[in-house]
């Protein structure tokens, strides 16, 4: 009996501890690619200060991959009982437009904030170290994650191999077709610059080049080489709510985690390594930002979708 009451003592206590934490709101920030990856960590850091911050809400973390980003989307979409958050990359606008079938739509979401900008892509291999060299081969495979930027610029890269044949092998994230190029079962793959640049200092991978404008010692652009049409195939981190959330609500939010994201060294560092460009944005202006890749992504992916 009295091991009975230490239990339900014990057990009211927790109850009750239990209960204070969940008279917060909760809000799920869901991520829709590889949890364990350099970006995932964005949004962990940025939940994690949002909660240290503030006592209105409670921000979870929640890993939900698949279909490029699309499962998360819809399930954000889909939620009535909580209030459910996107954090994804440039990828969001791919899918829609390659895969239209099977995706979530764009104009069911609006943002929230814009993590960080500009993160350049990288076409790499092990077999060729030069454009030239590849565009004297007949046929060619390249890994990519289908419905996600790095098959926005692998079909970019298409383009200017009039002679070779692109065939897209479809991973679920970056890591592994890398690891493949490496182990001579891929020509090309898409990556980015963090995951790489270990692998280009010893010599084991070579850079073709990157998008975007902005040229690092390790990751030379096709701009710089002369090559035209990549510079603006760069990957933009951002959070976005179902349209349905009304505008009070999404511009607290976006105080709250744009604040959380600005006062965290630790995430300006990863920003850093991940050459991936910080914001500090108002609502206003992130909005503005949202119609402005509203306008170029649908254009310049049906572009590459019609080649």
């Amino acid at each position: 009996m009295k091991k009975f009451l230490s239990l339900l003592l014990l057990s009211l206590s927790f109850g009750t501890l239990s209960a204070t934490t969940y008279s917060k709101t909760i809000i799920t920030i869901n991520w829709p690619f590889d949890t364990a990856s350099n970006q995932a960590n964005f949004i962990r850091i940025i939940v994690e200060e949002a909660n240290r911050q503030q006592n209105k809400y409670l921000f979870l973390y929640n890993n939900k991959p698949g279909a490029g980003g699309t499962i998360a989307a819809k399930h954000v979409l889909s939620s009535t009982k909580e209030i459910n958050l996107l954090s994804t990359s440039s990828s969001f606008w791919v899918r829609p437009i390659f895969y239209p079938n099977e995706s979530h739509k764009v104009e069911d979401f609006q943002p929230i904030m814009i993590e960080c900008i500009e993160q350049p892509y990288i076409i790499i291999s092990s077999k060729y170290s030069s454009l030239k060299e590849i565009q004297q081969q007949k046929e060619l495979n390249i890994g990519v994650g289908l419905g996600s930027l790095t098959e926005a610029v692998a079909r970019e890269f298409q383009t200017k191999l009039p002679n070779t044949k692109l065939n897209y092998i479809g991973y679920n994230g970056s890591i592994k077709p890398m690891m493949d190029v490496q182990a001579g079962l891929l020509d090309l793959s898409v990556g980015l610059p963090a995951d790489t640049k270990q692998y280009v200092e010893i010599n084991r991978l070579v850079v073709i080049g990157s998008s975007g404008w902005q040229n690092y010692s390790l990751f030379p652009t096709f701009n710089s080489q002369g090559v035209k049409g990549f510079e603006n195939l760069v990957s933009n981190y951002a959070i976005y709510a179902p349209i349905t959330m009304n505008n009070k609500t999404a511009k607290e939010l976006h105080n709250i985690l744009n604040n959380a994201a600005m006062s965290s060294t630790i995430l300006s560092t990863l920003y850093a390594n991940d050459l991936c460009s910080p914001v500090n944005l108002n609502y206003e202006d992130t909005i503005k930002i949202f119609n402005k890749w509203f306008k170029y992504w649908p254009e310049k992916l049906q572009s590459l979708k019609n080649n």
